[in-house]
């Protein structure tokens, strides 16, 4: 979640509560009563442009830190299907407020599907709270054949909240390229509220955008080389 502007120069920073303690602060108030913000549930223009990124058939799609579901009702509205995950509760409980009925409390580390459950995978801006190994390893697994992790993230500039890590678009791509993903787009965006546009690098941009696809086949692995005849020992008299 990225940090709103401060009104106030001389604003005493407030100590930062712990993500879990945070989240379920904006389950019970909203995002509207937070210093904080994220473009998914507040950007109409953004949910519009990652729409389209869906393209047009309808899609299995798993959210994870799927939040107060303000991007996941949207999408289930335009026809996709959509579970959305998140460790806190009371963002579950304003999700399914919210339209978002097939909410799962669950760990991205450990997900609670089958293998090949999913068309898409989305970290919406949430990607900074969870170990890219782990959960990059998770996607892949209950992703389908030719299924599409979809990862967006801040640039660097932004204010975050204290706990959350921006990674960097190199560190995504070389995470799931080692769990068998293929990296497909990698692009800088300048997101606001009402608009959207490509950025040329990340000190002009406010979104990162990263995506990589399941190959259709597994990659064939190398022949495993036969061993090399142990050579005979000499047996020269003493």
């Amino acid at each position: 979640m990225a940090h709103k502007k401060q009104k106030r120069k001389n604003q005493k920073k407030k100590k930062s509560a712990s993500p879990a303690r945070f989240y379920r602060s904006i389950g019970d108030k909203g995002w509207n009563n937070s210093d904080y913000f994220t473009y998914s549930s507040s950007s109409p223009a953004f949910r519009e442009w990652l729409l389209e990124e869906l393209g047009e058939r309808s899609r299995d799609i798993l959210s994870i830190g799927c939040g107060n579901g303000e991007l996941e009702t949207y999408l289930i509205r335009e026809g996709h299907r959509l579970t959305g995950l998140d460790p806190a509760h009371p963002m579950l409980k304003r999700a399914a407020r919210n339209g978002m009925k097939r909410g799962v409390g669950g760990d991205a580390r450990a997900l609670p599907f089958a293998d090949a459950s999913f068309d898409i995978v989305i970290f919406p801006e949430s990607i900074g709270h969870v170990p890219l190994p782990d959960v990059f390893a998770e996607s892949r697994r209950v992703l389908k054949k030719r299924g599409a992790l979809i990862v967006t993230t801040y640039a660097s500039h932004v204010g975050v909240h204290p706990q959350y890590r921006k990674y960097r678009l190199s560190e995504m791509a070389a995470t799931a390229e080692d769990v068998g993903l293929a990296v497909s787009a990698q692009r800088y965006l300048a997101a606001k509220r009402n608009s959207i546009a490509d950025a040329p690098s990340d000190t002009k941009a406010t979104l990162l955008y990263f995506r990589a696809t399941v190959p259709a086949t597994a990659p064939a692995k190398a022949p495993k080389r036969k061993a090399a005849p142990a050579k005979a020992r000499s047996t020269r008299p003493g």
